[in-house]
Order: structure tokens, then C-alpha cells, then sequence
């Protein structure tokens, strides 16, 4: 069975909803549009260094985001692709002088304990490692990314259990703590490009505040204007609203408390996990997942039609024991009311 970190959060915030996504394996059919862009975008970064397979990803991408329903493109945006693209040409000027990791997409599966015979890994993939190795000693950065929409707080950077788990994940693989992470912010929004006024020529000024010197150049081009050097220099200033970095240190003792707090979870998700079905309701329900089942439920509507309509089951490669894996036959039609 796999442990994740998001499988911990998942149980934390509500069983249920743990219950329903890695007991049953139950997973919306349309597309979350900041789950796609993350996984999209984490694909051009991984070869960011091969110009052929960016081209070659990106026609992937392409070609996958045709093939989805007309309303599932319209959910993702029916800019998607020229977002994705352009925010990816932005995130390669910015950070062109920077140095590229050693090892991206460091998968992991670490034995930590078992349950009534059945293994218990501690799974997951680091976005970046940047390994050196001075004087005999070895030393090792995590790189982590994440998108927003809305720029976190400084709280949100601090207080994060995710860079505490792979440092232990690190220390396991390679037997050293990593020094820092660096996690490394990217807006799923592109920059907005300035309002061009049709009688006076030139830029909106109220709209030309918020745009970078990339979306400033892009809109130029648009309207065969040739750009000004000194509103690209003065428009630089707003780069870090969609793409910053910020590197912390890491604690040894926070990193062994939080591993500790995480192994406990895990034991409990092992013994109550397929069992678990509390609902914890409140006003955060309406960004889960599976809204729509429990306000189905809860109102008396067809669970079984919308199960069929919404959502599908995924198969659970990780469970070996006949306990979980009779869970997974809820998933027939005649069974899917009992959810």
C-alpha cells in the first residue's frame, strides 16, 4: 500500500473523502484545471533542456487536449494552450541563467512499516534535485514547483509539511539531509497584456501596470509596434507577482517532528482507513473533489447516475490484500449506490 503526502492530507482534512479517492480509487472524469496545468507544465520543464522534445511534448499536450470533450476544453480555458505556452516561454527568460538540476522527477518508494502482512511504502516524486560534491562532502538541494493562482503568504512558505517529508525521503536515498529547499513559484495565469487604445496609438496606462515585459513585448508584436526599452525596464518590477523563488534552510529537528507526526497518520490510515467514512463537512467542501457525491447524498438525489456521469474508478495497483481489494468492487453499477 502507498503512503503519499497528499494520501495524509487527504485523510487529515476529510476520511471520506480519503476513503472515496484511495480506498475506492474514485476520481472525477473532467479535468481540474489546477491539477492539468501543474502536470502539463511539470512536463516541459522536464526536458526544458532539449528544444526537439519541448516541441515534442507540447504537440502531446496539444494533441491530448483535443481529444477531451468540447466542455472539458472549455473548462480548462479556451486559451489553454496559448497560456500554457506563453508562460513557459516567460519562465525560460527569467530563469535562463540559472543553473538546471541534477536530477528531475526523483520518484521514490520507502518501506516503512507493515499491517497484518501487508507493506506500507512512503511514496512520491521530487520535482528537482541539485546535487555538488566539495572537499569529499556531499551536499543536496531540493527543488520543488508549485502554480497559483493567488500568490501565497509568506505563512504558507514556512509552515509546510510537503519540504519536511522529502527531506526525510532524500536523507533515506542518498544518507545526507538536504540543506535547503527551493520552491519555485509559477502563476497559472499568464501576465495580462496591455490594453491598446485604437485613437491614441499607444498602451493603456491604468492596464499597463500589472503586465511584465513579456506579455509588454507580446502585445507590441500583436499590433506591429516596436517596443520601448524604458517601459520593458520600468514593467520588471512585477515579474516576481507570477514567477519567485524562495529557499529555506532545513531544521533537523522540525524534519525528524514531522516525520514522526506522518508515520503516526499513515498507522492510522492503515487500520481505519477503508473504514473511515466520516464526512467533515464545512465550508471548504466546495473546493473537494467529490462536492457533488455528498451534497447528492445528503439532498436525496441519484447517486448512481451522477457517479456515472461524473466520475470513474481507477485501478489500485499498490493494494495487495482481499480486504482492500474487495473495496475496489464498488465500483460496479449495481454496487455504486452504497458508496
Amino acid at each position: 500500500m502507498n503512503i503519499s503526502y497528499s494520501r495524509v492530507q487527504s485523510y487529515l482534512r476529510c476520511p471520506y473523502s480519503h476513503f472515496l479517492g484511495y480506498e475506492v480509487g474514485v476520481k472525477p472524469k473532467k479535468p481540474q484545471r489546477p491539477l492539468y496545468f501543474g502536470t502539463d507544465f511539470h512536463r516541459l520543464l522536464e526536458v526544458r533542456s532539449d528544444p526537439q522534445k519541448v516541441e515534442q511534448v507540447y504537440k502531446e499536450i496539444t494533441d491530448t487536449y483535443y481529444e477531451i470533450p468540447a466542455n472539458w476544453q472549455s473548462d480548462l480555458g479556451e486559451n489553454y494552450l496559448d497560456d500554457l505556452w506563453s508562460i513557459f516561454q516567460d519562465y525560460n527568460d527569467v530563469y535562463n541563467n540559472e543553473k538546471l538540476p541534477s536530477v528531475t522527477e526523483k520518484e521514490f518508494e520507502i518501506p516503512i512499516f507493515e499491517h497484518k502482512g501487508e507493506p506500507y511504502l512512503f511514496k512520491g516524486k521530487i520535482d528537482e534535485l541539485y546535487l555538488k560534491k566539495k572537499n569529499g562532502k556531499k551536499t543536496i538541494k531540493i527543488g520543488e514547483h508549485k502554480t497559483f493562482s493567488i500568490k501565497p503568504s509568506n505563512s504558507v512558505l514556512i509552515m509546510n509539511t510537503q519540504k519536511s517529508l522529502y527531506a526525510k525521503a532524500v536523507k533515506f536515498l542518498y544518507g545526507v539531509l538536504p540543506d535547503s529547499v527551493i520552491w519555485d513559484y509559477i502563476c497559472s495565469k499568464p501576465a495580462p497584456a496591455p490594453v491598446f487604445l485604437e485613437k491614441s496609438g499607444m498602451f493603456s496606462k491604468t492596464k499597463l501596470n500589472k503586465a511584465t515585459p513579456f506579455s509588454y513585448v507580446r502585445a507590441c508584436k500583436q499590433y506591429n509596434i516596436e517596443p520601448e526599452a524604458d517601459i520593458a525596464a520600468e514593467l520588471m518590477e512585477n515579474i516576481p507577482n507570477y514567477f519567485f523563488r524562495v529557499e529555506q534552510d532545513y531544521q533537523p529537528e522540525i524534519v525528524d517532528h514531522v516525520w514522526k507526526g506522518f508515520l503516526y497518520q499513515a498507522k492510522l490510515i492503515a487500520r481505519y482507513g477503508k473504514t473511515n467514512k466520516t464526512k467533515n463537512m464545512g465550508r471548504d467542501c466546495i473546493w473537494c473533489s467529490y462536492y457533488n457525491i455528498c451534497y447528492t447524498q445528503i439532498t436525496g438525489g441519484n447517486i448512481k447516475y451522477l457517479l456515472e456521469r461524473e466520475y470513474e474508478i481507477h485501478n489500485r495497483t499498490d493494494v495487495v490484500t482481499e480486504e482492500r481489494l474487495s473495496l475496489i468492487h464498488i465500483s460496479e453499477p449495481t454496487r455504486q449506490a452504497e458508496i
